[in-house]
């Protein structure tokens, strides 16, 4: 089945919305549920889900851990497509 159907389905939202209350609570407090379910997109490119229950257990048993790895692979990505003027405001320099 597509991730995207996955998504759109009324349990996994609802999935989403606990884990990311729960992660937020206990450890990462800037959390919000677009950043878990982007941390899930990626996670589900590579581990294939078949049915609703893989979708919920997967999400559920997410660890903080995970959704930061995700984010700071996705912020190496972007940075290394940013050109050194996008990082002038960084370094105190003007931006051109």
């Amino acid at each position: 089945m597509d991730t995207r159907k996955f998504l759109d389905d009324k349990y996994v939202k609802l999935a989403i919305a606990l884990k990311a209350n729960q992660l937020k609570r206990e450890q990462l407090s800037s959390l919000t549920y677009q950043l878990v379910e982007s941390a899930l997109i990626g996670k589900w490119k590579y581990d294939r889900i078949d049915t609703l229950h893989d979708a919920v257990n997967d999400i559920l048993n997410l660890t903080a851990n995970e959704v930061v790895a995700y984010l700071s692979n996705e912020a190496i990505i972007m940075g290394s497509k940013m050109k050194i003027n996008d990082f002038q405001d960084l370094f105190g320099g003007e931006k051109r």
